[in-house]
């Protein structure tokens, strides 16, 4: 792809003029900007992101199969950049928002995770003062000045072998730092268990309910094993997401950096940086991906790539924790595309939906209705 202005793209998609392959520039723009949630953004951080977002377009153009889009929102890079662009206080250009129609909101989901120890102890970490807030066997667990939960050992005891979970409701997200130093983003409505030494008969083996993203510190001694119902992921260290949610209708597994074995009983596949595994009926197949858009939900975006309906009502109910209801005629299966941050309530989100003229909101409580 040609290098371009990224004014220029962005004023291009505002017009629905514009390429896929400049509408891909202005998403993974919005992307990078967007990570650290500051406030505002000097030019120079401006041309730093510009040049990280070129970057990584070179990179991954020999690497991904671009599908053709189905079915987009109407204009979203712009209307995704018309609303960071408006809340930085940059004025690339205007934007003019619909009247909103839903009355009621809801807000987005926030930091927070409940743990529970070996002996049976849970300890809700929104609650819970930083500092130690836990010791046993010789591991002394800490919450961070920041709000993160961090296992370290102090003591050399190899009984640390007490079981451990860590869970997030609908509405919430946590990040832990396991003994190992390996850290997992943990999604809403997904819980890990491990051991709260991490080393058990010579693995470093959790289990996971739901979806994380892992950076799993380097150990050729000790591989590191996430298993999840279904299936296992066996690594020794690298970068990689899991989504595993049992109403889902399948488990995929991204990898970021490094190598991952996914296996099914008999079946199992090695995956390479930018490769998805997706299990569906005992059956794994393999496709390429480009990596930091399935792993957008832990800097805090939720990015639609040719999604259906069902399945991103199914990410706004975990994230905003409400209940959807479909209206008959409803098309599930429409897909869409777009992409919008997650720190929103949830009546811009719906709204950038309604703007596609094919489906409507009401919120009511924490239940969303979805009609035609």
């Amino acid at each position: 792809m040609e290098k371009k202005n990224i004014k220029e793209i962005l004023e291009k998609v505002q017009t629905g003029d514009f390429t896929a392959e400049e509408e891909m520039a202005a998403k993974r723009w919005l992307f990078q900007l967007n990570r650290n949630k500051e406030l505002y953004h000097s030019q120079e951080r401006l041309d730093e992101v510009s040049d990280k977002m070129w970057a990584s377009i070179a990179e991954s153009q020999n690497k991904l199969v671009q599908k053709k889009s189905i079915r987009l929102w109407p204009r979203i890079a712009a209307a995704v950049a018309a609303i960071f662009l408006i809340v930085l206080g940059i004025t690339f250009f205007s934007y003019q928002r619909q009247q909103p129609t839903l009355v009621q909101d809801v807000l987005p989901g926030r930091v927070g995770a409940t743990l529970t120890l070996a002996n049976g102890k849970k300890i809700t970490l929104s609650e819970a003062t930083t500092g130690e807030i836990a010791k046993e066997s010789g591991i002394s667990v800490t919450k961070s000045a920041d709000g993160q939960l961090v296992y370290e050992i102090k003591e050399n005891d190899k009984l640390a072998g007490g079981t451990n979970t860590l869970s997030t409701s609908k509405g919430e997200t946590y990040i832990l730092t396991l003994p190992d130093k390996s850290k997992v983003w943990l999604n809403a409505a997904s819980s890990l268990t491990y051991s709260a030494g991490i080393h058990k008969d010579g693995l470093r083996k959790v289990k996971l309910d739901g979806e994380a993203y892992f950076e799993i510190a380097k150990d050729k001694d000790h591989p590191f094993i996430v298993q999840t119902a279904t299936q296992q992921v066996e690594v020794l260290g690298t970068h990689f997401n899991v989504n595993s949610y049992s109403n889902e209708p399948d488990v995929r597994t991204t990898l970021l950096e490094g190598s991952v074995k996914v296996s099914n009983g008999a079946t199992g596949s090695i995956l390479k940086p930018n490769q998805q595994a997706i299990l569906i009926d005992h059956k794994i197949t393999v496709k390429n991906v480009n990596a930091e858009d399935e792993i957008a939900w832990k800097d805090g975006v939720f990015l639609f790539q040719d999604e259906s309906l069902a399945n991103i009502m199914r990410r706004i109910s975990r994230w905003y924790n409400v209940d959807v209801v479909f209206a008959d005629g409803v098309n599930q299966n429409q897909l869409y595309g777009g992409g919008i941050s997650r720190y929103n309530n949830v009546s811009t989100v719906l709204e950038m939906l309604e703007s596609t003229k094919d489906v409507r909101f009401k919120i009511e409580g924490r239940r969303i209705f979805v009609m035609k």
